[in-house]
């Protein structure tokens, strides 16, 4: 019988467990930069990876200005951008990776309408093309290749 998970394995992939939200149909998941654990949304329609910039001292985030404005669900905004973090989803480690901090209150704010909890950043198609993500939605994990 064919086995997604041995296969992917044997191929190189780590598994990492996500968590659908019943309430938004959000793809949740925990990672960890610089040492910080945070709840993130896997968001395949997002184009980068970005951080709550509230949280840039937290995350030991040393950002610099961006020349370009981003769009957002809510809008454009122009984001700043931190390079040379490391990120880690279980064994999966990104040693050089950088982030856009920008503003996530419209998005918490949405998610708390929801009665859901907040999110500390997203994780968009950059990690996702960077870490050859395969997205198993019926086994609820995320399978990550280096």
């Amino acid at each position: 019988m064919f086995s997604l998970k041995k296969t992917l394995e044997s191929r190189g992939y780590q598994s990492h467990i996500i968590r659908l939200s019943e309430k938004s149909g959000h793809i949740i998941t925990k990672a960890t930069i610089n040492g910080e654990t945070g709840r993130f949304i896997i968001d395949t329609g997002a184009s980068a990876t970005c951080i709550n910039q509230e949280l840039s001292e937290k995350y030991q985030l040393t950002s610099e200005e961006m020349n370009q404005q981003i769009g957002t669900a809510s809008g454009s905004l122009i984001p700043q951008i931190a390079h040379h973090n490391i990120m880690q989803l279980g064994n999966w480690i990104d040693n050089d990776c950088s982030l856009l901090t920008m503003d996530m209150s419209f998005i918490n704010q949405a998610l708390k309408a929801e009665g859901m909890r907040s999110i500390q950043g997203l994780l968009g198609a950059d990690f996702l093309i960077k870490s050859k993500a395969i997205i198993d939605y019926s086994g609820k994990k995320i399978y990550l290749k280096h």
